[in-house]
């Protein structure tokens, strides 16, 4: 099987137009899956969603979905989330709300786990950043390969014999006797200091991973968010990938 794996759109239709545009052109893929966040701090939420419905075979929620449509807490989000969250929930269509309420934490396929942030207790959102993290996580998957999000850093954890490595290269050929926790980074906000649009292709029978990377019109994006009257820190942190 092969796999395009987009993650964290974040209402950022120019970034995510600029994927799509690559995704169409790209004739080998035989599943499209979107890991979460379609929304949240972008200006095009409602758009988002309808690409993301359009070309997608899998779509998990992730915790910026979720609190659009009141499903999560947002106490815990910082003000600047909070504030974007609500904003999202506002602006959103009835068939949009009941569509990321419908959401599944966590999907599989015969060789494959996806899930927005962790398997283990999904609904907290934790953050696979740490070895200690990843270690829980690799202790309860039952397939080899687990595709999350929600840190907006492509990376990948690697476990042999219970030995965990982080690999930051961007292409992989996964060893058939190791599993591994791959992050394929942020579409419409990556946080590694580069801002162009991050996602993954990986084939499951060759064991291969690419992360890729893509520019787009940041500066068309940061104008929307001006506009909606968001706030201005949600449009300068994409020119720095941060």
């Amino acid at each position: 099987m092969k796999y395009v794996i987009i993650s964290d759109i974040h209402g950022n239709l120019e970034a995510f137009q600029s994927v799509l545009s690559w995704i169409h052109s790209y004739e080998e893929n035989d599943k499209v899956v979107c890991l979460g966040d379609i929304v949240g701090y972008g200006a095009d939420p409602g758009e988002c969603i309808e690409l993301t419905r359009g070309i997608s075979d899998i779509i998990i929620a992730g915790n910026h979905d979720f609190a659009a449509v009141g499903k999560t807490d947002i106490d815990f989000f910082n003000p600047v989330a909070k504030e974007a969250a609500i904003w999202t929930g506002g602006i959103l269509s009835n068939e949009h709300i009941n569509f990321l309420k419908s959401l599944p934490l966590v999907c599989e396929t015969s060789d494959v786990h996806f899930v927005h942030s962790s398997l283990y207790n999904p609904d907290e959102w934790r953050y696979l950043l740490s070895l200690h993290n990843a270690q829980i996580d690799f202790q309860i998957m039952k397939k080899d390969i687990l595709f999350v999000g929600h840190s907006h850093i492509p990376l990948v954890f690697e476990d042999r014999n219970g030995k965990i490595n982080l690999i930051t290269d961007p292409e992989i050929n996964l060893d058939q006797n190791a599993k591994y926790i791959i992050n394929p980074g942020s579409v419409g906000q990556p946080r590694d200091h580069d801002p162009r649009a991050s996602f993954a292709v990986f084939d499951s029978e060759d064991r291969y991973l690419k992360i890729i990377r893509l520019d787009y019109n940041i500066q068309k994006a940061q104008m929307k968010i001006k506009a909606a009257g968001l706030p201005e820190i949600l449009a300068e942190r994409l020119s720095y990938g941060r």
